[in-house]
């Protein structure tokens, strides 16, 4: 049976509505704050929130509360991430985004300004070279450091000291004389470690040849590390996350050897790995970077968030401290002001949005500062369980099970809810506005994380590839079926939907098990896989073919039995497909390939076409969507 969470009460008073019925503009409501920060002195507040198409930014004045400079940059442009250089200063990462569920965006590019908004300008934009920031250089408050990769050159990078206010970008030499493609450096900002990475056309994606350099001390010459200390194999995850303060251990992400992706420190004078923090049954989520820059923790999701940490010292102590206050909560410092001894915490829960705090570290009282949405009632918000499942092959299996607020977990009418990507993304235990949306409608909601999910190991993840509706689909089959047995779910009243490799899934499910599915919703779905190997934009590079390749293989019969537009001969549910016109993560043609298939054999359904990309942005068109997305449950499976 599911879990039960224990009830826990926090130190901090969150404030709750009275009793009251969410509606569709409550959950979907716009303007919510996406993120805020702190500036290092300690002065103002920079918070970014949507509104339409759009990400947008206002700088407030702590104190006054007043607005000191808002920054927008169009329609489908998205403020991404905000840094504060130093006290005055910011830095903006801005990205041409189309679509809700447009995960990638478009090429980056970096605006800074003041917080009264004077001095703004474009610091950072190619189309021809890859650039990243590696470090703010905490004692120097007129530079950053960058590194930047031409197309000319196999984007291998070179190392830049760029002007915050002037915009000038000089070369600094110091780089490992071999070609490299990135650096990560100190907290101070000294470049210590650097690698290679080469993959010729008989290698599978991923498992090419790694060459990592670092230097012992800043004034060492270069070395090459012996990987095969760190155990590490073509394919392995190893990423390195940053150094420690005394800058002579880097923190590193890895699997080798394991399961799961776990944190290390690599001490650089001897090589070898100490384990600081990991789980064996799910990949670190996140490292916990601490206010003076290091790696101090690690959290975890088997169900519930979990953070581990390896140091508590000093001001780190907060952090452990807050985490046993909120158990119930997903905890995420987002800034420091180190001048002040104040930090921004962002908490959140199944039931309860996302909301921001300022802590003062000194009397260990928080404040609120603003909420992701202020229109939704949590009292009427349903509480998302976790369950644990045998697949019928044998495989572990994590899901989540909603059960609307108010009712019985006993013959529901039910939802089965399939996340994209598939792979690398999961389901999290958390305020997920689409599910309790749902919910609100009377239905229970079903997720579970299949087999070629992210999270669970690297095994588990490829053990997806070439599965997509075959055994892929069988675990959301055996999550529906569990339900049915434990007799929470009405065995005649349960649709499926999904959005991306969701929308996949709802139709293959409905091809699989014509008789277990009352209706689906395909929402900018992939319906043909020889189709996604000739339209969007991941056939457009090498990269994308070759995991193209990988993920569904070459067999074109094969590719065509596990395609819903090969066989909607099969299907019996209702069915309603939305899609995007301007999608170019799954275009038109997959959902012409489905439509043209089932106007063929004069199939009914019912279609949205709207005039966006990879998800609905705007306002009406997510209001036309959920509207019909409620009418159409109603009618194929009651309220």
């Amino acid at each position: 049976m599911y879990f039960i969470r224990l009830v826990l009460f926090c130190v901090i008073s969150i404030s709750f509505n009275a009793f009251g019925t969410n509606t569709l503009e409550n959950f979907f409501a716009k303007g919510g704050y996406v993120d805020v920060k702190i500036s290092p002195g300690g002065d103002y507040y920079s918070l970014t929130y949507n509104e339409d198409t759009e990400r947008k930014l206002v700088i407030l004045n702590k104190e006054s509360g007043k607005i000191t400079a808002a920054f927008s940059f169009g329609e489908y442009q998205r403020i991404n991430s905000v840094v504060w250089l130093n006290d005055e200063r910011l830095m903006m990462s801005v990205a041409k985004t189309v679509g809700y569920l447009d995960t990638k965006g478009g090429r980056p590019y970096y605006v800074v300004a003041n917080y009264d908004g004077s001095n703004r300008r474009e610091i950072l934009f190619s189309t021809t070279s890859s650039l990243r920031v590696i470090s703010t250089l905490p004692s120097d408050k007129n530079n950053i450091l960058v590194t930047k990769g031409h197309y000319n050159d196999d984007f291998s990078v070179k190392i830049h000291k760029l002007n915050i206010y002037t915009g000038k970008m000089d070369y600094i030499a110091g780089q490992p004389k071999e070609d490299v493609f990135g650096i990560t450096t100190d907290i101070e900002g000294n470049p210590r470690i650097a690698f290679h990475y080469q993959e010729n056309d008989k290698q599978n994606l991923g498992e090419g040849d790694l060459s990592v350099y670092f230097k012992q001390t800043i004034n060492d010459d270069w070395k090459s590390l012996n990987l095969e200390k760190l155990k590490y194999k073509k394919g392995d995850t190893l990423a390195f996350l940053g150094m420690n303060l005394a800058g002579n251990k880097a923190y590193i992400l890895s699997d080798s050897g394991r399961k799961t992706t776990a944190i290390y420190t690599l001490d650089l004078q001897s090589q070898e790995l100490l384990l600081l923090a990991g789980h064996d049954s799910v990949d670190i989520l996140n490292p916990i970077i601490g206010p003076k820059g290091d790696v101090i923790g690690a959290t975890f999701d088997p169900d519930y968030p979990q953070y581990q940490y390896f140091d508590t010292s000093g001001e780190n102590a907060i952090y452990k401290d807050l985490s046993v206050s909120f158990k119930n909560y997903r905890l995420e410092f987002t800034s420091h002001s180190k001048r002040k001894n104040l930090a921004v915490f962002r908490a959140e829960a199944d039931t309860s949005p996302a909301a921001f705090y300022l802590y003062d570290i000194n009397s260990k009282k928080a404040t609120f500062i603003a909420a992701t949405t202020e229109a939704v009632d949590k009292k009427s918000l349903s509480m998302m369980e976790p369950f644990r499942i045998k697949s019928r092959d044998g495989i572990d299996l994590n899901g989540y099970l909603t059960i609307p607020k108010g009712l019985a977990d006993k013959n529901l009418p039910a939802v089965v809810v399939v996340h994209g990507g598939p792979h690398g993304p999961r389901d999290y235990w958390g305020y997920n506005k689409e599910v309790q949306y749902i919910a609100s409608l009377g239905y229970a909601v079903i997720q579970v994380n299949f087999r070629g999910s992210g999270g669970y190991g690297r095994a588990f993840e490829k053990s997806g590839y070439q599965k997509w509706g075959n055994e892929m689909q069988n675990d959301v089959t055996d999550a529906t079926h569990w339900a049915i047995k434990q007799g929470i779910v009405d065995p005649n009243r349960i649709c499926i939907y999904g959005g991306s490799y969701g929308g996949y899934s709802a139709l293959m499910g409905v091809i699989r098990e014509p008789d277990l599915y009352k209706c689906a919703i395909g929402y900018v779905g992939v319906y043909s896989l020889p189709e996604m190997k000739e339209s969007g934009d991941i056939p457009t590079t090498e990269q994308g073919r070759k995991f193209l390749d990988m993920v569904h293989g070459i067999d074109m019969a094969d590719m065509q039995a596990r395609s819903p537009s090969f066989n909607v001969d099969k299907i019996k549910a209702k069915l309603f497909i939305a899609h995007g016109e301007d999608d170019v993560r799954v275009p038109m043609e997959q959902y012409n390939a489905l439509t043209d298939a089932l106007d063929k054999i004069d199939y009914a359904y019912e279609s949205m076409v709207r005039d966006e990309g990879h998800g609905y942005h705007k306002k009406k068109n997510q209001t036309d969507f959920y509207t019909k997305m409620a009418s159409f449950f109603a009618e194929n499976i009651g309220k």
